[in-house]
């Protein structure tokens, strides 16, 4: 499965550069630049409408955007964005010491108890040095929104883009080579309580799932959890899902397409904030859609049981395989 086409847009632009500059509080600025650019085929979504529809968010950045947060510049600032979404989404206190520029967070938040390392998490800061391809002086700052199996991808949300409203949904790839112009982050910053946490809140959280599978022999495989950013799911494994506006609604099928004109997928669910939408089957086309929602008691990982079954071999068909049917 890949991210839905059509969320991916092509524009031309005349672009404009990120720039960080210090003044008397840490700001971010939007310079013109003549050269012609084109926007990422990764751009997943442009702009603070299209960023507010499922399963996208803004955060509501653009109705609080006025505020300073974390003494940061208010407005189109990519630090303020950061240091908005880290307090109102994730809950971390307004630092108690100054931050500086965005290139300077990693050696400042190291130094007052931030873990600092190249190991992406959903709701860390994505950090670029300065000079990095792309990122002019003195760096630039994101949030880190999803994460691709293996740390393959990321997709982050950033403000003080070459975009509508200078705000977007990006993918970045591990491999350079497939990215258009922003690479991969030089730094992922955790502030102490969100690394591995779950936060509630009204915009946004991430809710914890354990997948099963059955029959035992598919127990090894993964699973590909979408809901327009495909994420896969290893079962025994903890995982944390976004739930958005008040839920998250995700697709679930094989990682392994190939499979899917074989079995069908049924699911069930153990948890209060996990419901079935949609059971797949009886035949191939039908995938199962659960729904994740955010909750503000439940501290243990639901659980997500996939059993996988023989295809409906014809329309006519009215015996269905047990689950217990030997898979070959």
């Amino acid at each position: 499965m890949t991210v839905n086409s059509a969320l991916l847009k092509n524009r031309s632009f005349v672009g404009r550069v990120a720039v960080c500059i210090a003044l008397s509080a840490s700001s971010c600025y939007a310079l013109s630049n003549a050269v012609s650019a084109a926007v990422s085929t990764s751009t997943l979504c442009h702009g603070y409408v299209a960023c507010s529809q499922d399963p996208f968010t803004t955060h509501g950045y653009q109705t609080h955007s006025g505020t300073s947060y974390w003494n940061m510049n208010a407005g189109n600032n990519c630090t303020n964005y950061v240091a908005f979404v880290e307090s109102t989404v994730y809950g971390v206190a307004t630092p108690a010491y100054r931050l500086g520029d965005a290139g300077e967070w990693p050696q400042s938040t190291a130094l007052h108890g931030a873990v600092v390392n190249h190991v992406p998490t959903i709701g860390s800061v994505a950090e670029w040095n300065s000079g990095s391809p792309g990122i002019p002086f003195p760096g630039h700052v994101a949030i880190v929104e999803a994460i691709g199996p293996r740390d393959s991808y990321i997709v982050i949300s950033q403000q003080i883009v070459p975009d509508v409203d200078d705000f977007d949904w990006i993918r970045i790839n591990a491999d350079s080579a497939t990215n258009q112009w922003e690479q991969w982050p030089s730094n992922f910053i955790h502030f102490a309580g969100v690394r591995g946490s779950l936060r509630v809140n009204s915009k946004s959280s991430v809710v914890h799932i354990v997948v099963r599978a059955t029959p035992v022999r598919f127990s090894g495989d993964a699973f590909a959890f979408s809901n327009g950013v495909e994420r896969l799911l290893t079962p025994g494994l903890t995982s944390g899902q976004n739930a958005r506006l008040p839920f998250g609604k995700y697709q679930v099928g094989f990682r392994d397409v190939s499979l899917q004109g074989r079995y069908v997928l049924h699911v069930t669910v153990n948890g209060s904030n996990v419901m079935v939408l949609h059971q797949g089957g009886p035949y191939a086309t039908s995938l199962p859609t659960i729904r994740i929602a955010h909750t503000e008691k439940l501290q243990t990982p639901s659980v997500v049981t996939i059993n996988v079954r023989p295809v409906a071999t014809s329309p006519t068909t009215t015996t269905q395989p047990s689950p217990t049917s030997t898979i070959r």
